[in-house]
């Protein structure tokens, strides 16, 4: 892929010579020593070939320079937002690396507010890779902080987990999968350090009130949301029914979501989600969870990358015709059923 800024702000322009751009930006001294140091992993690949002989092969992956500047930029938005001592050398780096009007996105909401932002990078774009090299980047600038990555289902978990597994010499520590709630909370009463696993549906009360025991109130604790724009919503108060063992309800019960649990148990935390489709709404909004965007990578920029194959829309009218036996379905259920046994909304539900 085709290195595109000097700065991680603007794009190059197209007249602009592709070696220029690459000398001022990737072999940059600063930024080149950046990217060898953080910014590259080994993945193990197995291959079955057709006479089901297993070779497994070593691949070298380097970050595009999406990557590269969104994962800086998030460093930079976290440390503001955790409002931890910025001095260490990590952290220092990522400023310089940013250049001074970097601090323009640390200083765009509170320092300390908690809300690290929102890293709105397409499907396709590395997304799993990228929140490998920032976890790897933040480790050093927060002082062994304990990393907590958050999915919403088994299936993205596993593969995530497997990106992370395979990159523990970057992270300087073995990743921990949570497979149930009380090995979830084992691992985040820790002291420090840890990259822990789970998917939010663990931080459900198991006594069923309302409020999640809290874990840890440590200030250096960071929860990486993966597919941010699901699932991290629902703060007010619902009442649900309270059924018996028969099906009755027997009383209402006040619930909350799955997010605001996992922020009883993590008050001090900092939040920061990644997704490819962020959501704007007045009751469900994923930067007023997170907090502004740290960075932007749309589809249509995937695509001018050749990061993503171009997307076509077609529209089609579906024909559907019920069929003679469909008729005589219909015709059997209305003799068997007349309007006096069911009312018509249940005749024609059931139907």
């Amino acid at each position: 892929m085709t290195w595109k800024t000097t700065n991680g702000k603007t794009q190059a322009t197209r007249t602009q010579p592709e070696l220029e751009v690459l000398i001022q930006g990737l072999l940059n001294p600063v930024i080149l020593l950046d990217m060898i140091r953080h910014f590259i992993v080994f993945e193990a690949i197995k291959h079955v070939d057709a006479k089901g002989v297993i070779s497994i092969n070593t691949i070298k992956k380097m970050a595009a320079y999406h990557q590269y500047y969104a994962v800086n930029a998030a460093v930079l938005s976290t440390i503001r937002a955790s409002a931890v001592n910025a001095d260490s050398p990590s952290a220092q780096l990522a400023l310089r690396q940013q250049g001074r009007n970097s601090q323009n996105l640390v200083n765009a909401q509170k320092e300390g507010d908690r809300k690290a932002g929102v890293v709105w990078h397409t499907q396709g774009s590395g997304k799993s890779l990228s929140m490998v090299f920032y976890t790897g980047k933040i480790v050093l600038a927060l002082n062994n902080p304990t990393i907590v990555i958050i999915t919403d289902r088994n299936d993205l978990d596993d593969q995530l987990f497997g990106t992370f597994t395979s990159a523990k010499q970057l992270l300087r520590q073995t990743p921990k999968q949570a497979d149930n709630r009380e090995e979830l909370k084992d691992y985040l009463r820790v002291n420090s350090g840890g990259v822990v696993f789970t998917t939010i549906q663990k931080f459900q009360p198991s006594d069923g009130s309302s409020t999640y025991d809290m874990l840890s109130d440590r200030t250096n604790i960071v929860v990486i949301a993966d597919e941010a724009h699901r699932s991290q919503y629902g703060f007010s108060a619902k009442e649900v029914d309270v059924k018996d063992s028969d099906g009755h309800v027997t009383g209402k019960r006040t619930v909350y979501s799955f997010a605001k649990y996992m922020r009883d148990a993590l008050p001090n935390a900092t939040y920061l989600g990644f997704t490819g489709t962020p959501i704007e709404r007045t009751d469900v909004n994923t930067p007023a969870v997170f907090g502004n965007y740290v960075d932007i990578y749309d589809i249509s920029q995937a695509v001018e990358d050749g990061a993503i194959v171009r997307i076509f829309y077609e529209s089609r009218l579906a024909k559907i015709a019920i069929s003679e036996e469909g008729r005589q379905l219909i015709q059997a259920f209305d003799e068997e059923f007349n309007e006096d046994e069911l009312i018509e909304t249940q005749k024609e539900r059931s139907k």
